[in-house]
């Protein structure tokens, strides 16, 4: 952070946004590993699988993101570089959630047993929810690579007057 320099408002709602994000993650992330263990595990080895995996990196990435959120305020450089790579990382992962979903949805659709439907059925709402990162993780990107924002972290050189 540049001393003296103000924060810009556009970082002070990116660091609401990925507190708040943070938060809803985290709770995220516990209900799918609760749901993937008690609940569907019963029923389908893969969705419980899927659920347990999705769920702990989702968990993860909320506590990463609570971090880099408060640290945004602060006007950490380190703050700055996670908060890309976790965008970034965010981004593609969920592109490819969709992907995979998309690829390995019909195959389940061979069988109707009661473990294939539920597994369609997770994967289903997964591919939705994955819709959610790509477009904050595309606001963040946007909103990190703004002049203002790499100035306040000292990763961008200040207009000339």
């Amino acid at each position: 952070m540049k001393v003296g320099s103000p924060r810009p408002t556009s970082l002070t709602l990116l660091a609401v946004l990925a507190v708040t994000l943070g938060i809803l993650s985290v709770i995220t992330g516990l209900a799918g590993v609760v749901l993937g263990v008690l609940v569907v595990a019963d029923y389908s080895s893969l969705a419980a699988t899927i659920l347990l995996f999705l769920g702990t990196i989702v968990f993860l990435f909320g506590i990463l993101e609570i971090v880099y959120g408060f640290a945004f305020l602060e006007g950490k450089g380190w703050s700055w570089t996670m908060g890309m790579i976790i965008a970034v990382v965010s981004l593609v992962s969920s592109m490819g959630v969709i992907g995979i979903t998309t690829i390995a949805g019909p195959g389940l659709t061979a069988t109707t047993s009661p473990a294939n439907v539920i597994a369609l059925a997770v994967l289903s709402i997964i591919s939705v929810i994955a819709i959610i990162p790509i477009i904050t993780s595309s606001v963040t990107i946007y909103g990190l690579t703004r002049r203002n924002v790499k100035v306040f972290f000292g990763k961008g050189l200040e207009p000339q007057a």
